[in-house]
C-alpha cells in the first residue's frame, strides 16, 4: 500500500466545501460518511490511504475522530479560496475521486447511508462485531476489499491517472 496521505481534517474541509458549492445537504454525520467513502474509494482505486487518520467503528458507522473533533469545535478552515488539501495535492486523480464520491453519495438519506455503511459484511460490521465493539480501528485491507466489491470497479475507472514519482534509487546503506 502506498503511504501518501493527507490530514483527515483537510480532506473533510474539502468535502464540506464541495457540498456547499454544489448545494448538497451536509451535517457532521454525513461529512464523516463522505470522508469514509472517499477514503475507501481512493484505497480501492489506487491502493493508497487517503488520510493520516484511520477510521474507527462508532455507533452509526465509521468516523475519523480527529476530523470529527475539529469539525465539532469549529477548527476547520473554510475561508481560504483554495483549501489546504487542494494546495498540497499534485495528483488530479485524488481530487477527481473525492469529487465523484461526494457527487455519488450526497443524495443518500441519513438512514440509507447508515444502512449501507453498517450492513452485514461491511468493514464496520466486521470490525465492530455488528456494533458490539465500538472504537475499533478498521483495517485498510477490509475497507479496500469492500469498496472494490461494492462501490468502485478499478478496471472501469476512467478518471485521471495516478502518477506518483518514485524516489531515485540510492545505494547508501545504513548497515
Amino acid at each position: 500500500m502506498r503511504e501518501i496521505f493527507f490530514s483527515s481534517s483537510q480532506v473533510l474541509t474539502y468535502i464540506i466545501k464541495r457540498c456547499y458549492l454544489k448545494n448538497y445537504p451536509i451535517n457532521q454525520a454525513k461529512a464523516q460518511r463522505l470522508l469514509f467513502c472517499s477514503y475507501g474509494s481512493v484505497m480501492a482505486l489506487f491502493d493508497m490511504r487517503l488520510t493520516d487518520e484511520r477510521p474507527i467503528t462508532w455507533e452509526a458507522g465509521p468516523i475519523f475522530p480527529r476530523a470529527l473533533f475539529d469539525h465539532m469545535h469549529h477548527q476547520l478552515n473554510f475561508t481560504d479560496t483554495q483549501s489546504p488539501l487542494e494546495q498540497r495535492i499534485t495528483q488530479p486523480a485524488i481530487i477527481y475521486v473525492i469529487d465523484q464520491t461526494v457527487d455519488n453519495f450526497s443524495g443518500f438519506t441519513q438512514e440509507a447511508f447508515t444502512q449501507f455503511l453498517t450492513a452485514p459484511g461491511s468493514p464496520w460490521a466486521d470490525a465492530s462485531g455488528n456494533g458490539e465493539n465500538l472504537g475499533v480501528i478498521m483495517e485498510d485491507e477490509l475497507i479496500r476489499n469492500y469498496f472494490i466489491n461494492h462501490v468502485v470497479n478499478p478496471d472501469a475507472y476512467s478518471g485521471p491517472a495516478m502518477e506518483i514519482p518514485l524516489p531515485a534509487f540510492s545505494d547508501s546503506r545504513w548497515a
